[in-house]
């Protein structure tokens, strides 16, 4: 006697666009997500956090928000909020903002009497920071399947050469592959050169887009899927809606 069908493990908690990827992407995949702004990106990465199973690892990145916010964000849905949230905004704060203001106010009212005895030359000196190293280091502890949130690359493109970010991007798709997990990566394409978005789209297994159109009585929200690897025929777009359980299919 067969036993019970394996039901398919949801992507994105979003029906009809899991029946449309469901089958057509390999084990393991990396997908990009672009939007507007409004456009609900940041609530469909946190949504992507929350779909796979509950014993699967998940590691969310932050570059542009409070970790409260965001735990607050998931209550709000009544989605789980003890997932693992890694704040690169916090860290570039502590490790280089606050260090540059200490140095301006060095230049701009000099040392005091008092402050000259717990002088030290490096408060003259930036420290040294290398975000993409850091998560290199993490991404080698997963070795199982894991849901991998980076919101967003545009950080790591800006603190870091470009060539290293890339390097950084091909590792988390060959990990995801590797041990058959799911990594998505927010960007806004618009900010960066066309050779730079190439590649990370050429490299990228599914290409998703966040649109809002002005409508009445409220906007109306699209999500384009603009690659999905060797399936071309799963491409078009899909509308949204924002319900109390986060971004939902139009039927």
């Amino acid at each position: 006697m067969s036993g019970s069908p394996t039901v398919p493990e949801a992507l994105f908690a979003i029906p009809e666009l899991d029946a449309l990827l469901q089958g057509q992407l390999p084990r393991g995949w990396l997908g990009l997500l672009s939007g507007t702004p409004g456009s609900g990106l940041e609530l469909l990465a946190k949504q992507f956090s929350q779909a796979g199973p509950p014993d699967a690892p998940v590691a969310l990145y932050t570059t542009s928000e409070r970790t409260e916010d965001i735990r607050r964000a998931m209550k709000t849905f009544g989605w789980r909020d003890d997932i693992r949230v890694e704040n690169f905004s916090d860290d570039y704060y502590d490790q280089v903002l606050s260090h540059a203001l200490e140095v301006s106010r060095y230049r701009e009212r000099g040392i005091s009497p008092e402050e000259l005895s717990g002088f030290r030359l490096e408060h003259l000196t930036a420290p040294p920071v290398n975000f993409v190293t850091r998560l290199l280091v993490e991404l080698s502890g997963l070795d199982r399947p894991f849901r991998l949130i980076i919101d967003s690359l545009d950080f790591f493109l800006e603190q870091a050469e470009t060539a290293s970010v890339i390097s950084l991007v091909r590792q988390i798709r060959y990990r995801a592959q590797r041990v058959g997990g799911y990594a998505l990566l927010t960007y806004h394409p618009a900010i960066h050169d066309v050779k730079t978005t190439g590649i990370l789209e050429d490299i990228a297994d599914l290409l998703l887009d966040v649109q809002v159109k002005e409508g009445r009585p409220r906007n109306e929200h699209y999500l384009q899927l603009r690659k999905v690897r060797n399936h071309p025929e799963s491409t078009g777009s899909v509308k949204m809606v924002i319900s109390e359980k986060g971004l939902t299919s139009v039927a």
